[in-house]
């Protein structure tokens, strides 16, 4: 063995550790550089010891030198394939047919140098070729295949493939084989013989995909669609794609009940139970909302509404505790209480969006609700959260302006809604309800102005007068009050 060798040896070593951290993607050619290495060490050790016996020791000297080289060979396409050309993206596969060569040509020396006529060998012995042949038939077939695959393109590292009762994200494609990892974490090694014989599905970035549920025949069809459509387009769901519009459908009409499905496209192929469970969270509260409670199949005949907690504050209550009510006896209470509406909402939607039209204010039972103001820049700012006993969107009940801010529900939210059709019998006896809205209606709207705007006290206080004028005479023309029947 020559001198030099064992520094060969150990430069090859460094340069192998020095490339494990880079290429994290292809550490099992790394790995087989280190195995290349320490059969080297076992065959000049051997080499060393059998020194007095000629044959042995020539032998392992050869194969130490090869594996030398085939060390070197490994490093040397690591080198030049994955670090020095990386940017010029070649095919995989060129690498691979490279070093295979390079391996062949290695091995076919050793032979000459150990005195065997490797050429002839194979040349002369059909029995060899024919076995041979025979043990590659599947190794050449895959091989045809990865470069198949590497030619004709369309399968990237990302891209989430479905073949046969196969499903995953594409590791990598290698010479023979082709790596995906699958949703649960799994990886599967398909052969590229495989892939080229089966059908395989590369799928969209944004797919469409049906959720089904089920609703008896005694709801309205019409109704479900529009309040399912209209609850998967208001807000935004992770995971889904805002265009095209996510959709409702009717899919089967079956003995018992009607089967619909809500269409949407979905951006993360591979991992759609999350986004899933947020499209039926949605239909369950854009049914309850609608008044459709979803029940299972088995009991869809008739459903009940789920009883209302009895430490929940009652309609009368919740009213009594909002300003703009206080000047009302219990009897207008108990009237505007049977006005209102029992609706919720689940975590992430809009309960009203700024610059939405509106004519109700909401009433916190259970949950929070997040306040935010968008800038004409764009720009979006938290303004405050509101929770059980608060209220808000109380300036578009009173004027009929349109939403100043946007409110989203934080967790799930349960809410009570009044609307104008629903106060105004209560404006038409109360008249002078309406002064006594305006100083509060101003009072909120300052706050709100003053977090925005971020005004001095004195300034606030000031606009507050000048809002409350103005705020009266808007309530008044909203509900048709004249100034002298309130005066009355």
């Amino acid at each position: 063995m020559p001198a030099y060798s064992p520094w060969i040896a150990a430069s090859l070593l460094i340069v192998a550790a020095a490339l494990w951290k880079p290429l994290e993607r292809d550490r099992g050619r790394v790995r087989t550089a280190f195995g290349l290495l320490l059969l080297w060490g076992g065959f000049a050790v051997f080499a060393t010891l059998a020194s007095r016996w000629n044959n042995p020791a020539k032998v392992a000297n050869e194969i130490a030198s090869t594996l030398l080289i085939l060390t070197s060979i490994q490093i040397g396409f690591l080198l030049v394939f994955d670090l020095a050309l990386r940017k010029v993206r070649l095919p995989k596969f060129a690498s691979e047919i490279a070093i295979v060569a390079a391996y062949t040509i290695a091995l076919f020396q050793l032979l000459n140098h150990l005195g065997v006529n490797a050429t002839g060998l194979f040349a002369t012995s059909a029995v060899a070729t024919a076995v041979v042949g025979l043990a590659l038939q599947d190794m050449l077939s895959n091989i045809a295949g990865g470069i198949a695959l590497e030619l004709e393109g369309g399968m990237d590292a990302g891209d989430f493939i479905r073949c046969g009762e196969y499903a995953g994200f594409v590791q990598h494609v290698r010479l023979r084989h082709t790596a995906i990892q699958t949703a649960d974490g799994d990886t599967v090694i398909l052969p590229n013989s495989f892939l080229t014989r089966s059908p395989v599905a590369i799928v969209s970035k944004v797919h469409r995909h049906f959720i089904p549920f089920s609703m008896p025949y005694s709801r309205n069809p019409q109704e479900i669609i529009e309040a399912i459509a209209l609850a998967l387009r208001s807000s935004p769901l992770p995971g889904v794609a805002s265009q095209p519009q996510p959709e409702c459908i009717v899919q089967e009409m079956t003995p018992g009940h009607i089967r619909y499905s809500a269409v949407v496209w979905l951006t993360q192929p591979g991992l759609e139970t999350r986004p899933i469970s947020a499209v039926l969270n949605r239909i369950y509260f854009a049914l309850e909302r609608a008044g459709i409670p979803a029940a299972e199949i088995s009991y869809l005949v008739e459903t009940r509404t789920a009883a209302i907690p009895a430490e929940e504050a009652s309609p009368e209550d919740i009213l009594r505790r909002t300003p703009i009510f206080r000047l009302l006896e219990d009897y207008d209470l108990a009237e505007l209480a049977s006005k209102l509406h029992r609706i919720s909402f689940a975590p992430g939607e809009h309960i009203l969006r700024q610059g939405d039209p509106g004519d109700s204010m909401y009433f916190v039972v259970a949950g929070r609700v997040g306040i935010a103001y968008r800038s004409p820049e764009g720009e979006e700012k938290e303004l405050t959260t509101f929770e059980s006993g608060d209220f808000f969107g109380e300036g578009s009940l009173l004027t009929g302006d349109v939403r100043t801010a946007t409110a989203t529900a934080i967790s799930r939210v349960t809410c009570y809604r009044l609307d104008k059709a629903g106060l105004q019998h209560t404006m038409d006896q109360q008249p002078d309800l309406a002064e006594d809205m305006s100083v509060i209606m101003a009072h909120r709207q300052i706050e709100l102005s003053a977090a925005r705007e971020k005004l001095d006290r004195e300034t606030a206080l000031r606009r507050e007068a000048e809002s409350q004028t103005q705020m009266l005479a808007r309530i008044r023309r909203f509900f048709g009050i004249n100034s002298s029947s309130a005066s009355a």
